[in-house]
C-alpha cells in the first residue's frame, strides 16, 4: 500500500506540467482495458463502498432534480442515464473538454463550461489529471468491470503545485468511476460527497483539431 502511495505522488507530480500545446490529438477510437494494480488493494473502506453504492447514489441524485429541470436531464441523453454504460470502457490517451454535471443541491441540475483534461499512459497504466477549473481531481485509472473504470485520486487545491497521491492526504482522495456512454463520450461520476450537491459527473469529449477545447 504505502509504495503504491509513492508512486501515485510522483504520477501527480509528473502530470502537473502537461500543457495543451505540447499534446497529441486523442486516438480516434476506443483502447482496450489497460492492466493496473487492483483498486481494491488500495482504495480506503469508504471508497471500496461508495463504488458498490454508485446505483444508489444515481437514483438518489435523479430523485432529487426538481419536475421543472427534468427535460433538461433527458437533454442530456445517455450522459445522465444510470445504465448507459457501454463495453471499452477505457479513455484514449489526449486531451479532452470535460464538463461537468451538477445533480441535488440548491441548483436542482446544473452544467458548468467545459474545462481541460488530460489522459495520459500507456498499455500498462493511465492517469487523468484536470489541468484548468476550481476543482482540480488527478489520479489513475484502474480496470474493474468490462463497462468501467475506477478513478483513485486526490484533488489539488487552486495555488497547490501538485496534488498528494491518494491516501496520504485522506481529506483530499477522491474517488470515481468513468464509463463511455457513446461514441467519443465517456464520463466520470464522482463518488465523495459535497455539501451543496448529491453527485457530480463529468462528461468527457476528445478534443480535435476541429472541436477545440471549449467548444461543443
Amino acid at each position: 500500500m504505502a509504495r503504491w502511495r509513492i508512486v501515485l505522488g510522483a504520477g501527480l507530480l509528473a502530470l502537473g506540467g502537461c500543457s495543451h500545446a505540447s499534446r497529441p490529438v486523442v486516438a480516434a477510437k476506443p483502447v482496450p482495458a489497460v492492466t493496473s494494480p487492483g483498486w481494491n488493494s488500495i482504495a480506503s473502506a469508504a471508497d471500496a463502498e461508495r463504488v458498490a453504492g454508485v446505483a444508489d447514489l444515481w437514483t438518489r441524485a435523479r430523485a432529487a432534480v426538481p419536475a421543472r429541470l427534468q427535460a433538461r436531464l433527458r437533454a442530456e441523453g445517455a450522459l445522465a442515464q444510470p445504465d448507459a454504460a457501454l463495453a471499452l470502457p477505457t479513455l484514449p490517451p489526449g486531451p479532452y473538454r470535460c464538463r461537468l454535471l451538477r445533480f441535488g443541491g440548491r441548483a436542482g441540475l446544473r452544467s458548468f463550461a467545459p474545462d481541460f483534461c488530460y489522459v495520459d499512459g500507456d498499455a500498462t497504466a493511465l492517469s487523468f489529471t484536470k489541468q484548468t477549473g476550481s476543482i482540480l481531481p488527478g489520479g489513475w485509472l484502474h480496470a474493474d468491470t468490462p463497462t468501467r473504470l475506477v478513478f483513485l485520486g486526490a484533488t489539488r487545491r487552486v495555488g497547490e503545485a501538485k496534488a498528494p497521491g491518494y491516501g496520504i492526504v485522506p481529506a483530499q482522495d477522491v474517488a470515481g468511476v468513468v464509463e463511455r456512454v457513446a461514441p467519443f463520450r465517456w464520463r466520470m461520476v464522482m463518488l465523495h460527497p459535497r455539501r451543496d450537491a448529491l453527485l457530480d459527473v463529468y462528461e468527457l469529449v476528445p478534443v480535435t483539431p476541429t472541436t477545440g477545447i471549449a467548444s461543443r
